[in-house]
């Protein structure tokens, strides 16, 4: 029904039907003019009750029978996990903090320090038009919290998601994001009743009792205190978060409002907000000042942006320079052979005379002068003394043509096994190439020095990812 609803809508907005099929509706935004069928098309109330029984009852029993918790130790595995390497553990970590939901920490939120323990939050999902800013309590002093969410932020992963839609973002890491959530706190949060795993949407219901332990007011419900914290607009959805309640160690409920005097301290400015600035002299501070354009802030962004291009051009050079010392040294070494062939051979002034052969296709193809000359595809069917040696330093070169310019993380390590599958040779062959051409296998050495033992598991065959230099020509495997 919501897919043919989206669908009607859609296309009213795009075409102009008639006016005996558009109606008038007051929505909270004001009066719009909508398809009739939009207004017939709608299940009815006992439909949505029967399909929110479930949740309804299964809400009840967990706030008749609410799980204890010490929130002491959950913040400090929060805070922990600030610093962590794994994105999906910060996420998880500023979930329990904030109280927000995955994607806002993802994607839509954004969070503006207000005093020690509460930042101004904007960027909430399911609010019904209603995009205005609001405090919220943070469980942590607040500018530990702006300060990892900015680091958070900057990361290549939470970047590449910021540009997709919120669904996508959700189905796509909320599964990852929940296993971190038991990794960090499955320890010291027990899952409520009737869910058997813990999850991103617990959290969010234990940072409303931490919340109301350290901040709240005893003539205020948790119930209020939810609607307010977590920006719900009705009641009846703050209850869904009352399945947990805060003990001490020695298992008594905790006291209400701990922490409320510290909202009036002076809070510590994060290093994310404080003013940037650069201390240099003379010609130096000159050629910064000359340099881009902006504030300094912006300035140093470009040139971190500059910095990291030459340093991708530089990784580029390297590669290419690498293959122009392998192609030359193998020259080199297919100059000095031919030699040694053609003082192997008799002359041809003292062969016996036989009688001249008739004129057809040699027996077998010549040996070339040179291996460059001979095309891809000639090369990958030859099985001519040499062909097997071309046919290694060719897939050497293609392999360190893929990798230019790639991140490490995505490039392959130039090890025998790739060589072998590249050349179409067996093990023996690559390994007694390797070991006539000893620079060749200090290069790969040192090439494949800065990979990890697991550079390429599960990359799957090299020759679906790349080929020999077209510079040889078309040719299929």
């Amino acid at each position: 029904m919501t897919r043919y609803r989206k669908a009607i809508a859609s296309m009213s907005a795009a075409l102009p039907f008639p006016a005996a099929v558009i109606y008038e509706q007051e929505t909270e935004s004001g009066t719009v003019r909508q398809h009739l069928a939009l207004k017939w098309m709608n299940y009815g109330s006992d439909f949505h009750a029967a399909r929110q029984a479930p949740t309804v009852a299964k809400t009840k029993a967990q706030r008749r029978q609410r799980v204890a918790f010490d929130p002491y130790p959950v913040i400090e595995c929060a805070i922990a996990a600030l610093s962590s390497e794994d994105y999906r553990e910060v996420a998880a970590a500023i979930i329990l903090l904030t109280g927000r939901r995955p994607t806002e920490i993802l994607k839509s939120g954004d969070f503006t320090q207000v005093n020690r323990y509460q930042v101004e939050f904007s960027g909430q999902l399911k609010s019904r038009g209603n995009t205005e800013s609001y405090p919220i309590y943070c469980l942590c002093r607040s500018h530990l919290l702006i300060d990892a969410f900015t680091r958070f932020r900057r990361t290549a992963n939470i970047k590449a998601l910021q540009d997709e839609a919120n669904t996508a973002v959700d189905s796509r890491l909320n599964a990852t994001i929940n296993q971190a959530v038991r990794e960090i706190f499955g320890a010291v949060l027990s899952s409520p009743l009737g869910d058997s795993q813990l999850s991103a949407t617990n959290l969010r219901a234990a940072y409303v009792n931490i919340a109301y332990h350290l901040f709240g007011v005893p003539a205020e419900s948790i119930g209020s205190f939810a609607e307010d914290f977590l920006g719900h607009q009705n009641a009846g959805s703050a209850a869904s978060y009352e399945d947990y309640y805060c003990v001490g160690a020695d298992g008594k409920a905790l006291e209400i409002g701990v922490l409320r005097q510290e909202l009036e301290a002076k809070p510590k400015q994060p290093k994310a907000e404080k003013r940037t600035t650069i201390h240099v002299d003379g010609l130096l501070k000159e050629r910064f000042e000359a340099f881009g354009s902006g504030t300094h802030k912006e300035k140093i962004t470009q040139l971190l942006d500059a910095a990291e291009r030459n340093r991708s051009l530089e990784r580029q050079l390297h590669s290419s320079n690498q293959r122009l010392a392998l192609a030359r040294q193998h020259i080199e070494l297919l100059k000095a052979k031919r030699v040694e062939t053609a003082m192997a051979q008799p002359s041809q002034e003292i062969a016996p005379q036989s009688k001249p052969a008739p004129q057809s296709e040699p027996a077998h193809t010549p040996i070339p002068d040179d291996w460059r000359e001979m095309s891809n595809a000639d090369l990958n069917g030859s099985h001519i003394p040499g062909s097997a040696d071309e046919k290694i330093r060719r897939s050497i070169e293609a392999v360190q043509e893929f990798n230019a310019g790639l991140d490490k993380e995505d490039q392959w390590s130039i090890t025998p096994t790739v060589l072998q599958k590249l050349s179409g040779s067996n093990a023996n062959r690559v390994k007694d190439y390797l070991s006539r051409h000893r620079e060749i296998a200090e290069m790969l050495k040192q090439y494949n020095s800065d990979f990890s033992y697991h550079q390429n598991r599960y990359r799957g065959d090299p020759r679906e990812a790349m080929r020999w230099a077209l510079a040889y020509g078309e040719y299929e495997w």
